[in-house]
């Protein structure tokens, strides 16, 4: 069984993200530096952008702090824990407890309804159908889609798909 820490809470001493000379380098030839070394943190409840031109690594820093990709270079700590020292399998229960995407794409299951798109990750989890489909049905509520909990998202406009992409990183 994998064991993932609690979610930090307002008030904790610990940021929610530490990354201490993080980079991504792919090997070449020739080598191409993705990410150059940065240094940050992040408190809970703290909101950040992440700016800047084509090729300056925006995406590849998401990735890694996504867990979807490991860093060359650097330390990572979320909520205390050292993902360094984390399994690949410890990895990705981090990630799948712990980390929402909301991708440009959104990456819906068109031909299912709104709550089953939500349901998708709590699946991934284990979580029980009664527990999956409460949670579901409380931040469909949040983003403001009650009214359209059963509609397929091939019929949702831009808007609504994006706000079920933010309910399914949200549940």
């Amino acid at each position: 069984m994998t064991t993932v820490p609690r979610r930090g809470e307002p008030g904790d001493s610990v940021p929610v993200v530490e990354v201490e000379n993080l980079s991504r380098v792919f090997p070449g030839p020739p080598p191409v530096v993705a990410l150059q070394p940065c240094s940050f943190k992040i408190a809970h409840g703290e909101a950040v952008a992440i700016t800047g031109i084509s090729g300056s690594g925006k995406t590849t820093l998401l990735s890694l702090l996504g867990l979807l990709d490991v860093p060359t270079t650097g330390r990572y700590v979320l909520d205390g824990l050292d993902i360094a020292q984390l399994s690949d399998k410890q990895r990705s229960a981090v990630r799948a407890r712990r980390i929402g995407f909301v991708f440009q794409a959104f990456h819906l299951v068109h031909y299912r309804s709104v709550r089953d798109n939500v349901e998708l990750g709590l699946i991934y989890q284990g979580v029980a159908r009664r527990e999956r489909r409460r949670r579901a049905d409380d931040v469909i509520d949040q983003v403001g889609l009650s009214r359209r909990r059963h509609a397929l998202c091939s019929q949702l406009s831009g808007g609504e798909r994006q706000r079920v992409a933010i309910a399914r990183a949200r549940a």
